[in-house]
Order: C-alpha cells, then sequence, then structure tokens
C-alpha cells in the first residue's frame, strides 16, 4: 500500500524493505512521476542509465514521450497522433507516429532525437504499425498505400504489407505479402517471418523474406515465435480471442510453462506485447501480470525463473502498470497509469 504522504508531493522518494528466499534485498524506490496535467503513463523503457523514455496519453490519439529521471522533472522529446515506440538497443529507441496526416519515423535516446524525422510511405487504411528492428534496420507491418478500409481483402486484425526501413541510408522500402497475422524481425540473420495464424490447429506455412523482399520458401514454425532476448526460449503465438500463453525451449520445442490455460500445471497472469517480461541479462527470468480488480487494483507482477521452474518474487503491480527490466536484470521497473507511480523493485 502507498504511504499517504507519497500523495502530498509532486516528487517524492520513499523507501521500504523487502526480503525474498536469498534474504534480504535492497530497498525499494517508490515516487510519484510529474508529468503535465492530463498525460498518464502508457509505456515505461529503461536505459543503462538512470534516464527512462516513458510514453504517455493525453487523450485517444494524442501520445507524447518524455525523458525523466527520478527526482527531475520529465523532458518532452516527440509528440504526436497515434504514436508508438520500439527498442532497438539498450540506449536507442524508434518512434512513429503521424503528423498532419503524414507518417514519419524519428530515432532517439533518453534524452533527444537522434535522427531528424524520416517520412514513410501511405501504409493501408491504418498506417504502419507493430514495428522491430535494430539500430540498422526496422521492419513494420502494413498493407499496401492503395488498400482501403472498404476492400474486401482488409482485415483489421491481419496486414498484408511490411516496410523495411535502412537506417543507415535513411530509405524506405515496402513489398507486398498475402494475408497474415503474425511477423517477428530477426536481425542477426536479416530475415523477416510471416505467418497466417488462427489457431494451432488452422494456420498457414511460415513464410521467410529478407530485406529486400524476396520470398525465401517455407520456414519452421519457432522461427516465427517470439522469443526471449538470448533467444534460448519462445512464446506461443497469441490465438484469436484467447488469452492463453506458452514459453518453451527453443531447442527441441520443449514445453516449460503455461500461463491462463485449462491444464492444473497452468500459472495465472498475462504477457507484455512489447516483450518487456522477459529478463534482458538473467534471460531465464519471465514477468506474468496479474492484473487484479478494476483498474488494475491489487494487482501484482510474478518474476519465474523458468529453468528450473520455480516463482522468484511477487512485487505489487497496482493501477494498470507498465513495466520493464533494468538492463543490469537486477530490478523491475514499474510505473503506474492510475497515479503516476514508479516503483524500481530490487529481484537479483
Amino acid at each position: 500500500m502507498l504511504l499517504p504522504f507519497l500523495l502530498l508531493a509532486s516528487v517524492c522518494v520513499c523507501s521500504g524493505r523487502n526480503t525474498d528466499t536469498a534474504g534480504e534485498t535492497p530497498a525499494s524506490e517508490y515516487e510519484t512521476v510529474p508529468l503535465p496535467k492530463g498525460m498518464s503513463p502508457t509505456g515505461v523503457f529503461t536505459t543503462n542509465s538512470y534516464s527512462l523514455v516513458i510514453k504517455a496519453a493525453g487523450d485517444i490519439d494524442h501520445r507524447s514521450l518524455y525523458s525523466w529521471e527520478p527526482g527531475k522533472k520529465p523532458k518532452l522529446i516527440i509528440e504526436g497522433r497515434d504514436l508508438d515506440i520500439t527498442r532497438l538497443s539498450d540506449n536507442t529507441f524508434a518512434a512513429w507516429y503521424s503528423k498532419n496526416s503524414q507518417e514519419e519515423i524519428v530515432t532517439l535516446d533518453a534524452q533527444k532525437l537522434i535522427t531528424p524525422p524520416l517520412k514513410l510511405p501511405k501504409g493501408g487504411p491504418r498506417g504502419w504499425f507493430f514495428c522491430e528492428g535494430d539500430t540498422q534496420a526496422i521492419v513494420c507491418r502494413g498493407d499496401p498505400p492503395s488498400m482501403s478500409a472498404e476492400d474486401k481483402d482488409y482485415d483489421e486484425m491481419g496486414f498484408s504489407a511490411v516496410l523495411v526501413i535502412d537506417l543507415a541510408e535513411r530509405k524506405t522500402t515496402w513489398f507486398p505479402v498475402k494475408h497474415q497475422t503474425h511477423f517477428r524481425f530477426a536481425p542477426a540473420h536479416k530475415m523477416i517471418y510471416v505467418i497466417d495464424w488462427d489457431s494451432a490447429s488452422s494456420h498457414g506455412p511460415v513464410t521467410a523474406f529478407d530485406l529486400a523482399g524476396r520470398e525465401l520458401g517455407h520456414a519452421r514454425l519457432s522461427d516465427v515465435m517470439p522469443s526471449s532476448p538470448s533467444g534460448r526460449f519462445v512464446e506461443s503465438l497469441q490465438e484469436d480471442g484467447s488469452e492463453s500463453w506458452r514459453v518453451y525451449e527453443a531447442a527441441g520445442m520443449k514445453l516449460l510453462s503455461g500461463f491462463n490455460c485449462e491444464q492444473p500445471e497452468c500459472k495465472e497472469g498475462d504477457r507484455d506485447e512489447d516483450g518487456h517480461h522477459w529478463n534482458p541479462r538473467f534471460t531465464d527470468q519471465v514477468v506474468a501480470l496479474r492484473m487484479g480488480g478494476a483498474f488494475g487494483k491489487g494487482g501484482a507482477c510474478d518474476i519465474y525463473q523458468l529453468s528450473p521452474p520455480r516463482l522468484m518474487k511477487t512485487v505489487p503491480c497496482g493501477g494498470l502498470p507498465v513495466y520493464d527490466w533494468s538492463r543490469d536484470g537486477r530490478e523491475l521497473v514499474t510505473l503506474q497509469y492510475e497515479g503516476n507511480i514508479f516503483r524500481r523493485e530490487p529481484v537479483n
């Protein structure tokens, strides 16, 4: 429970003591983030420094990115309509957004923009979305520019075109694909994998493309599945209407843990859509979020070790939280949508 005096100051750093099976841990930190009036956090991204990048919502369309260091005021980096962000490295990010009906993409760190805006080609009815990448290339999904929401082939749950952004050359290209629902970009191999997936019993083959859009044939199902930062573990694909998910050892596809499924051994907890649930350094640790009651009241983040399997720690995650691991993997950083409360909880 938050102490009452936290609500009386715009910025207040407090601490408490936590213990786990390994004994006493360092003090947790609690702080109210002084975002501008009307802004609430919808995403938090850690860096190798103490600074964070915070995505915040002002209304249904307007989004802003802030640089924030605990104890200081947030600094606006960029704002726009339908803004989203993805991590490129420990300290660099890409943000894409719409401004005056033109989609743009920029790269940034926790203090400033690194590159000026790069205009994107039109990407169908919704534009480009669900981007992945590294500091060399970014891949996004969308639809051909000529497609409209009235077209018979349009599916708001799928995509039919892939955008490739060459960051070094500041060039963009796109290529069409048959109707797909999931994709994954593997930067190490410069490969793009796509699949039309409804369920484990109803799906097409995995198709591989290079960054030039050349089709390279079929690939394994594990190639398109979301993976841990090390690549050692993969997750099941989202099935339409289902909240269940599973984690497998990538080599051999051995099932390690299941969540929100019907088997007795399955655990409760949701995954983060941006992949923040994976520890970036202790690669067999994953977070499952239990939302609790209304507006996330009483929610918790359960931190599991996969090999050997065990529940490591449960930390408070109330108030519709967003979260990320510290870059050294030793702390879980959470930020509440309700109340703008920042927490830094020691784990390892």
